[in-house]
């Protein structure tokens, strides 16, 4: 029986299915967000370098709320 989580998808093993590993310091990688949002419209390379920046501010924040309590 698998449990999907938002970061990772666990089976009752524990083992981290290969279909969702996400580079390190990513919550939601570039090429996901990509599938997500289908045709974008625009400088498509501004938008990755902004979308990179955010996720890792994310990523940043996450750890330091799990750390500082």
């Amino acid at each position: 029986m698998a449990v999907d989580f938002p970061f990772k998808t666990m089976t009752h093993s524990n083992e981290i299915s290969s279909e969702t590993h996400r580079p390190p310091g990513t919550c939601v990688s570039w090429e996901e967000a990509k599938k997500r949002y289908g045709e974008i419209q625009g400088n498509e390379e501004q938008i990755e370098r902004i979308w990179r920046e955010n996720d890792a501010e994310a990523y940043d924040y996450l750890w330091q709320c799990l750390l500082s309590f």
